[in-house]
């Protein structure tokens, strides 16, 4: 299993971790659909991130040597603006 932990500005997923079950084989972009899987978070908007660097969808986790127990970012490329009261 591969720990991701799901940093981002909406509300309701604002910091919290979840695990995938990935392979070392897998693409960034197999992280991204199981992470929508449990987050409902679209594949299109989130932006993966490993140390300082930003992932690309067709590399996979062992050619940027992420093993078991990593910790791996994904923050969507969007803000959630919460709704204004009418004034």
């Amino acid at each position: 299993q591969l720990k991701v932990v799901v940093y981002n500005k909406t509300r309701k997923y604002a910091g919290h971790t979840i695990e995938v079950t990935v392979s070392s084989k897998d693409t960034i972009s197999t992280v991204k659909a199981k992470i929508l899987e449990k987050t409902d978070i679209p594949t299109a908007i989130q932006h993966i991130i490993f140390g300082v660097e930003a992932l690309k969808n067709e590399e996979t986790l062992h050619d940027r040597h992420i093993k078991d127990g990593y910790t791996i970012y994904s923050t969507p490329t969007y803000v959630e603006v919460p709704e204004l009261p009418n004034l």
